[in-house]
């Protein structure tokens, strides 16, 4: 090697690179764009080769010659601890004074990775390598610079600097502590990956991910380490390796880190299923892996408890999961009392996240992986509407940029671990090959015994959406950080060959899987067809584009006209102009699939605008999740269902059935009419926020119909128009029924929808003083601190709904209202306040309950036969004939819509009629017409009458009590037997009994005897 280096400083020293930068400047002054990327390049490959050559005289000579003295070797634990300690002598110095400084090299190397990842991201955004691949090869140049001993001391000619602390640096992050790297960065990467993803689509890709993360990891990590068995079968290498450790391998080589394939299928419009899919996988089979790994290790080191390791293995799991939920519920409440404080909301989020990482893996001795995973999902599923609206945006902007330093620092770090600490011969790249090549064969096995299932779980998974699924799987720094910890355990435990070959493979994976996987599967993506456009895509894109260009040209006559700007260079104004001419292929779109994408776009914007009435106050966080989770629904449907075809308002907030039993116990009853009380607030929040999203989108609908270019998308846009429409007028139809059956609900909402506006309108009148200089920057933050304060006081203490008396539901109820008040009043008391959901049942047909229903509020419909025979509202009655007549319910009675009622029992009733005889005759009045109808209407010829006509008849009708004996004549009259039994006389005796039909002649009541007498036509 030394004559090559020699030869090459030679070259190197004969450059003149001060001629050669002069050059560079005039080029990058040139106009062409080609110069300019020429000009970049050079300048980049220049100051390179004037580093390499102003360290080379001093620096890697002398290494050469006292290589021996300065080699540690990094892959042994007690030599780890050698170099950390000849590290820490090495940077901690004395002072003339006495006194000495901590190493700085941990703090030096973050300051120089942050400005790696800057320019790598700034100044090679178009490099064909993802970010992290590129800053994998950084690490490892860094890494192997170091091991050529280029940065100690850098000659300049005139002056000698002394650069070895970036050597140190570099040196410190070869030797990082694995359980440092874990617990530093896995919170912020883990915790990042799950608060970012959308919980609707995770929802229904988390059965696909659990089987590729649970049992595919499992079989993955047995047919991995039947590998490694295999290859030391055939005598090729791995000689001292064991079951035990090759299962272990398999468990730490299965951990998928799919940071760049993510990353790439967001940038190429990949589908957003597939993506959650691939990250959701990696995230549950981290914890997996790990899980899996720390069985096999503490086995091998002697360190695991006694017991079964399954049930070790979901004690792991379960209790990770259950860490996040709780950390998580204390997190969001603490975030329910804080108020548009961003400095508060994201530190109690970041404690959060390490906080959980720490108490699940160092107290508990769980999976504290899972329990990011569920803190991360909780935070962005309820707890996103807990963060205060102004802040949320910003905390996702924080984690961002949390990651994108995770990510840095990281990738550098396992590029300088592979390079620095590797030890391995040439036999080992051949076993690395076998390695890589089986992993890729195990992977397309475990989807191939998977895919039945995954092809029929919740999206569902495409074929060509597989292919992507198994080329994609990457290995990165969570593997590598188990190896490190495989490589600092202690010759008994590992002989010291086997974790050479353990950190030197699995760095190899980590490292291949990179630099091939994932710069190739771009190609892969595109060969599919994954993300072509879809021609109604297309459509939309081109018509945009164009509408925009229109838009644009008329802005731009205007500014002609402006006496300002009416003298510029308007050739070169134009230049700046939006193109229009992108590479579409031949667009073939029909009705329908023009309608599909619309649809799509409306209900993206429908949804955009809940979280903007969120934001503004004008929605409740329950009301918001409500209609989000409803239209993500829709939304995966592709646009092929009818805007108005979703679940009525009334089916969505539905109260529980069990309340409706707890309303028969006392001391529940107020607490289950609080609870339906404030679902039915909910319930009209969203209404009124689903209508005001419906106005939104008919704004947006009316700006594609300026831009529709023929008949047919006009006709399409009409289409879509009806079905909005139809949605408005149904949720204005609910908004109504509710405020006429519970007017305190709509009272309450309303005040706070009042207050809040006003609050926004002072809000942004101070910001437009602000903008225009009336107010300085002191004075608008204490103005703006006093709006919050009332903000806040009215999220906490909203106007609230007083559930209304008893007494105050019965006032206007016919049959009472005239009775004298001390009686009205005790009989009131006998009543019971019941409250019902859309479609719970008040009555069952064949029911023998032994009480009787008041309609206060609300609507029932009354069914015989599974036949809706009646529809009826406030001040009706049901029931009494169960209490009157002692028979079985001959109809069900079910809410119709949201239902007050006042219920009392037979035994209470029969002391109100006591108290109140009238009440006998009154309730008479309403049965019986009931009865009648109910009876006759299923009978010829009655029931080919109107409803009308056949209610008129009954008018005309009257009760007759008959006591015993009694007889009367029905001449040309129908009578209607409702208590009691009668027979006809000149007739042999033939007794009918209630309930029946009684035609014209002399009828005589055995027993007591009530009977309802109609004029026959």
């Amino acid at each position: 090697m030394e004559p090559f280096v020699y030869q090459l400083y030679a070259v190197l020293s004969r450059i003149d690179f001060n001629l050669i930068f002069t050059i560079l400047v005039r080029l990058l002054q040139h106009k062409s764009r080609s110069m300019n990327k020429l000009a970049n390049f050079l300048l980049l490959t220049s100051l390179v080769l004037t580093l390499i050559a102003s360290v080379m005289p001093v620096s890697l000579f002398a290494n050469v010659d006292n290589e021996k003295e300065t080699t540690i070797n990094y892959n042994n634990p007690e030599g780890s601890q050698d170099a950390h300690s000849v590290d820490e002598e090495h940077a901690e110095t004395v002072h003339e004074e006495g006194g000495h400084h901590t190493s700085l090299e941990p703090l030096f190397f973050i300051i120089l990775a942050l400005l790696i990842g800057a320019a790598t991201r700034h100044f090679l955004q178009r490099s064909p390598l993802p970010f992290t691949v590129m800053l994998l090869i950084f690490g490892l140049i860094a890494g192997l610079l170091v091991r050529l001993g280029l940065f100690e001391t850098w000659n300049f000619g005139f002056t000698q600097v002394d650069v070895s602390i970036m050597s140190r640096s570099i040196k410190w992050a070869a030797n990082i502590d694995p359980h440092l790297l874990l617990f530093t960065f896995l919170p912020v990467l883990i915790f990042e990956a799950a608060f970012a993803m959308d919980v609707h689509t995770f929802k229904k890709s988390f059965t696909n991910a659990v089987l590729l993360a649970v049992p595919g990891i499992i079989i993955a990590l047995a047919l991995t380490a039947a590998i490694m068995m295999g290859v030391k079968a055939m005598g090729i290498g791995v000689e001292l390796w064991t079951w035990e450790v090759a299962l272990m391998f398999g468990a730490v080589i299965s951990a998928t880190d799919p940071v760049a394939v993510v990353a790439l299928l967001k940038d190429l419009g990949a589908s957003k299923k597939l993506g959650t899919l691939i990250e959701g996988e990696s995230l549950l089979n981290d914890g997996t892996a790990i899980v899996l790994f720390m069985v096999f290790f503490l086995g091998m080191t002697g360190e695991a408890a006694g017991g079964s390791p399954i049930i070790e293995f979901f004690r792991v799991a379960v209790g990770g999961v259950l860490v996040g939920v709780v950390i998580g519920y204390v997190s969001i409440t603490w975030l329910q009392k804080v108020f548009n404080d961003a400095l508060v909301e994201i530190s109690v989020i970041i404690g959060a996240a390490y906080l959980t990482f720490f108490v699940a893996e160092h107290f508990l001795h769980v999976s504290g992986v899972l329990a990011l995973v569920s803190l991360g999902l909780m935070m962005a599923g309820i707890g996103r509407t807990r963060i205060s609206p102004e802040v949320e945006h910003f905390m996702h902007e924080f984690w961002e940029v949390a990651g994108f330093i995770a990510n840095t620092l990281l990738f550098l770090i396992v590029g300088v671990v592979i390079a620095e600490r590797s030890i391995f011969s040439l036999k080992d790249f051949f076993i690395l090959g076998i390695i890589y090549i089986g992993i890729h064969i195990v992977r397309a096995i475990v989807i191939t015994i998977l895919y039945p299932f995954m092809k029929r779980a919740g999206y569902g998974l495409p074929v060509k959406d597989a292919y992507v699924v198994w080329y994609g799987a990457l290995r990165g720094a969570i593997g590598l950080a188990l190896a490190l910890i495989v490589a600092g355990v202690d010759d008994k435990y590992i002989p010291l060959e086997i974790r050479n070959q353990f950190l030197f493979y699995t760095a190899g994976i980590v490292t291949l899987t990179l630099l091939i996987n994932a710069t190739t599967i771009k190609f892969l993506v595109n060969r599919l067809g994954l993300t072509k456009l879809t021609p109604e895509k297309q459509m939309m894109i081109k018509t945009s584009l164009e509408y925009i260009r229109h838009s644009t040209e008329r802005a731009l006559e205007k500014i002609k006209k402006n006496r300002y700007t009416s003298k510029a260079n308007f050739d070169k104004v134009e230049q700046y102009l939006p193109k229009t001419h992108m590479q579409f292929s031949d667009i073939d779109v029909g009705a329908k699939s023009s309608i599909y994408e619309t649809r799509r776009r409306i209900l993206e914007k429908e949804k955009s605008s809940y979280w903007s009435q969120f934001k503004e106050g004008m929605l409740g966080p329950s009301a918001v999740n409500r209609l989000t989770d409803g239209i993500n629904e829709i939304i995966d449907s592709g646009g092929m269902k009818s805007l108005s075809d979703r679940k009525d308002l009334e089916q969505e907030w539905k109260t529980p059935e069990l309340l409706s039993r707890v309303q028969a116990t006392p001391f529940l009853r107020r607490i289950a009419q609080r609870f339906f009380f404030e679902r039915l607030a909910v319930s009209y929040d969203s209404a009124v926020g689903f209508v005001m999203a419906q106005e939104e989108t008919l704004k947006l609908l009316d700006s594609m119909v300026l831009s529709a270019k023929d008949d047919e998308e006009r006709k399409a846009l009409d289409i879509i128009e009806n079905e909005i429409n139809e949605n408005r007028i149904h949720g204005l139809t609910f908004l109504r029924n509710i405020r006429n059956s519970y007017p305190e609900v709509y009272t309450a909402i309303s005040t706070r929808q009042a207050i809040r506006s006003m609050l926004n309108a002072e809000k942004h009148t101070l910001d437009r003083l602000v903008h225009r200089g009336r107010i300085d920057a002191g004075e608008a933050h204490k103005m703006t601190h006093n709006i919050e304060v009332r903000m806040k006081r009215l999220v906490d203490s909203p106007p609230s709904f007083d559930m209304p008396e008893t007494i105050e539901l019965m006032r206007g109820i016919s049959w009472l209202k005239d009775l004298e008040y001390k009686k009205f009043k005790e009989i009131v008391g006998h009543f019971q306040n019941r409250i019902y959901s859309v479609d719970q049942a008040l009555i069952k047909a064949r029911g023998k309950d032994e009480g009787m229903f008041v309609i206060v509020r609300g609507k029932v419909k009354i069914e015989v036969n599974g036949v809706v025979v009646d529809i009826l509202g406030p001040g009706a009655v049901i029931g009494e004939m169960s209490i009157l007549t002692n028979c079985y319910r001959t109809a069900t009675v079910t809410a119709e819509s949201p239902v007050t009622s006042m219920w009392i029992s037979a035994s209470n009733m029969k002391k109100a009629i006591n108290i109140a005889h009238e009440l006998e005759d009154r309730l008479w009045k309403f049965a019986a017409r009931r009865f009648v109808e109910n009876l006759l209407r299923t009978q010829k010829p009655w029931n080919l009458w109107q409803l009308e006509e056949f209610r008129d008849w009954m008018d005309n009708g009257r009760i007759e009590k008959l006591p015993e004996g009694t007889e009367i004549v029905l001449n040309n009259e129908i009578g209607v037997l409702l208590t009691g039994q009668v027979f006809k006389t000149g007739e042999k005796k033939k007794i009918e009994r209630a309930p029946a039909v009684v035609g014209q002649g002399d009828v005589v009541a055995e027993g007591t005897s009530k009977i309802f007498i109609v004029p026959k036509s």
